[in-house]
Order: structure tokens, then C-alpha cells, then sequence
């Protein structure tokens, strides 16, 4: 527990010479409960946003929890339970109450509804609702009260399951989280649960049969607004799909229409629901909070043809490289998929999976000092695609 007496961004280097920036915040000490001596001390904490460093403001008494490096700095986060002194009345009791506590551990934790654009620190409580605290020797169920708090205390020491059981209309991307307590510990759970809001569907292929594997995308019309982003799911081996928590907005459906981590290797053409190739005559999915949509069947084109791309690295003298990286990035369709990977072999050689009709680069490069690289070559692959020869001819 201390008050911020200065503040400051500084470069840390970790064991891998990875640099990245930190806020350094000094505190005077008023009270230590673990951990440390002196009558100062130097925390690490983030920037702040999306890497969860704790926003400390000078002359400010904070009760705080933080982790000892390899490195021997102490680092908190938002993730933790560091605090304001003024919000921190249940910690102290808690902590200052060890000496004299009973024997068992302490669960605790609460219940949020996320709304559909409400900042998070306008999350709402939900009452009522049952938690399963389970270990493989004891179980016990609490209910939220109306603030949507739970406790359950006297606990044996073990590792804990803890489960959130939702009534109809609330759904959560993972209900049951893990923890560990010991012997007058406590762990704090917090479960933000959302409106069910999801589509359904199924996928079938040119011959009617069900689509399996297939990567579904589901593609807001302006991403960000009511923070709507893409969603994407793979069909079951029965061709069909659930799109969960999706957010309220205007969506497009369908296949290689983003261009999600995989998309490459999905094996049919660009495909817009209700079974079209061009965006303009393309479903808009209209989508409101709570609602269940069943979308109607996707039949798709086609499978495309796959082909094997086949290619040897060399030096400029025309000499095989051993050990080259080659990376391959589909070009036919503006998605966002990353480039794949493969490494020569002693002969130089590499070899891809690709689908003939589209459009590829490939580049190639070996880790060395000056690094050598090849142009990057486009190719659009044949029945019989050739040998591509990637040459190694530019230093870096």
C-alpha cells in the first residue's frame, strides 16, 4: 500500500533484447503486507488500453498487487486486483483479517452484462444467476445477489472449476473458467455474459451433399460501429454453422469474403449468401440484439481443382539453397489471410499446396549475414503449373 510520487515512461529490455515501453511508477510505502523492505519502491505497469497498464496518477494511495520478474521488477497490470485505496475496503479486511481466518479458501466473484455499446466500466449486474464451484472432492452452488456478487467461503484448499449457469437469452464464450486456492486464499472469477444473439445455418456443396470444414465469415458492413467485427466459424461434418455473441448491426454471409486465418486453403471460390459471386446482389443480414436468426441453405459452386506448386531456391550462380524460407501469399482475393511457410531441403527444392485459376506470390530468403532475398513472383497456376526458380539476388 503506497502513494505514486513519480511517474515516467522508460524502455525495457527483456532476455531476448525485445524492447518495448513501460510506465515506471515510483510509490512511497505506507504499509507492506508481502514481498518487499525499504520505504520506497518501482512498479512496472503498461501505457495503458490494449496492454493493461494500470493508470496511476500522482499523489494517489493505491493498494497494490504485482508480480516479481526474472529480472527481480515488479510488474502490475489492470488484470490485477490493484486499486485505489478508497475502492480497496474488502482487500484490507480481508488481508489484515489473515492472521486471526479460519481454516479453508474463499471464491468470489461477480456477474456483468456486457450491453450492446456500453463502455465497460458501465457493465451492469445480473442477479439470480447459479455458480457451480466444483474440485473432484467438494461442490457448491451460490447465486448472485443483486449486485451481482457471489461467495463462497470455507472451501477446502484445491483446484476449483467454476461454472456460470445461464438462463435462456444470456449467453458467454467460455462459461467455466479454473482456479487454484489455498489454505486462507481466495481467487476472484468474473464472468462477462452477453445477449444471445447468434445465426445458424447450412452449407451444401454443388452436388447437394453437406459441406464440412468449410470456413464460414460473417462480415459486418462497417466494422467497429457497436463493436461489430467479423465472425467465423468452420461447418460441422453436417455442413452446418452457429455464429455466436454476434453483435447488433448490418452483416454479409459467406465463404472467402474476408479472408479469416485459414481462408486460403478453403477449397470453393468466393461466395456471398444466398450462393453469388458479387457483393451487390449479395444477402444483408440485418442483426438486432437477442435475435436468432436461421439463415437459409448456402449451396455452393464448384470445388476448386487443387494443384501442387513445385519450386527450387537457388544462389545466383544457379546453386541450390539449402535451408531457404519461402513464403507463399494468395493473391486472388484482397483477404486477410497471413503467407505460408515451408523451408527448402537440401536440394533446394519446396513445394505448396495451391488451387489452380488463382493468383499467388511467392518470395524466398536465407537467414544470413549480408540476408539474402529473391523478387517476389507472381504466378497464376496452370493444370500443369511449371517450376517456379526462386533466385537469392538481393542483400539486406
Amino acid at each position: 500500500m503506497g502513494t505514486v510520487s513519480y511517474s515516467s515512461h522508460v524502455t525495457v529490455v527483456d532476455g531476448s533484447d525485445f524492447k518495448r515501453q513501460q510506465r515506471l511508477v515510483r510509490l512511497t510505502i505506507d504499509q507492506v503486507f508481502r514481498g518487499i523492505d525499504g520505504a520506497e519502491v518501482e512498479v512496472l505497469t503498461g501505457l495503458g488500453d490494449a496492454d493493461c497498464g494500470y493508470g496511476f496518477k500522482l499523489g494517489g494511495q493505491y493498494l497494490v498487487y504485482a508480480n516479481r520478474s526474472k529480472d527481480n521488477r515488479l510488474y502490475t497490470s489492470t488484470c490485477s486486483r490493484t486499486r485505489q485505496l478508497s475502492e480497496a475496503t474488502e482487500d484490507l479486511a480481508f488481508i489484515r483479517g489473515l492472521t486471526k481466518a479460519a481454516s479453508g479458501s474463499t471464491i468470489f466473484g461477480e456477474v456483468k452484462r456486457v450491453g450492446e455499446s456500453e463502455p465497460t466500466d458501465r457493465l451492469k449486474p445480473v442477479d439470480d444467476i447459479r455458480i457451480i464451484i466444483e474440485s473432484p472432492s467438494k461442490r457448491v452452488e451460490v447465486t448472485t445477489n443483486s449486485k451481482g456478487k457471489f461467495r463462497a467461503s470455507g472451501l477446502p484448499p484445491d483446484t476449483y472449476k467454476v461454472k456460470v449457469d445461464l438462463p435462456e437469452g444470456l449467453s458467454i464464450y467460455n462459461p467455466e473458467r479454473e482456479t487454484k486456492v489455498f489454505d486462507r486464499g481466495c481467487a476472484q472469477v468474473e464472468f462477462w455474459v452477453e445477449a444471445d444473439t447468434r445465426i445458424t445455418g447450412k452449407v451444401f456443396d454443388a452436388q447437394g451433399q453437406p459441406a464440412s470444414d468449410v470456413l464460414m465469415e460473417l462480415v459486418p458492413m462497417t466494422p467497429g460501429e457497436n463493436n461489430a467485427f467479423p465472425v467465423y466459424v468452420r461447418t460441422d461434418k453436417d455442413g452446418k454453422y452457429e455464429m455466436r455473441l454476434v453483435k447488433p448491426g448490418r452483416y454479409l454471409l459467406g465463404v472467402r469474403i474476408f479472408g479469416s486465418a485459414g481462408a486460403t486453403y478453403v477449397p470453393f471460390p468466393r461466395t456471398y449468401h444466398p450462393g453469388v459471386s458479387e457483393e451487390t446482389r449479395a444477402t444483408i443480414f440485418t442483426i438486432t440484439e437477442g435475435q436468432r436468426i436461421e439463415a437459409m441453405d448456402l449451396i455452393l459452386p464448384a470445388r476448386l481443382v487443387e494443384r501442387t506448386l513445385n519450386g527450387v531456391v537457388v544462389s545466383p550462380d544457379g546453386q541450390p539453397v539449402k535451408g531457404a524460407v519461402v513464403w507463399l501469399k494468395e493473391r486472388e482475393y484482397s483477404d486477410r489471410d497471413m503467407p505460408y511457410r515451408e523451408v527448402a531441403d537440401d536440394e533446394g527444392r519446396f513445394s505448396f499446396k495451391v488451387y489452380e485459376g488463382f493468383k499467388y506470390t511467392l518470395n524466398a530468403y536465407i537467414e544470413a549475414k549480408p540476408q539474402k532475398r529473391s523478387e517476389i513472383m507472381e504466378v497464376r497456376v496452370s493444370e500443369n503449373p511449371r517450376v517456379i526458380k526462386l533466385v537469392l539476388n538481393y542483400q539486406k
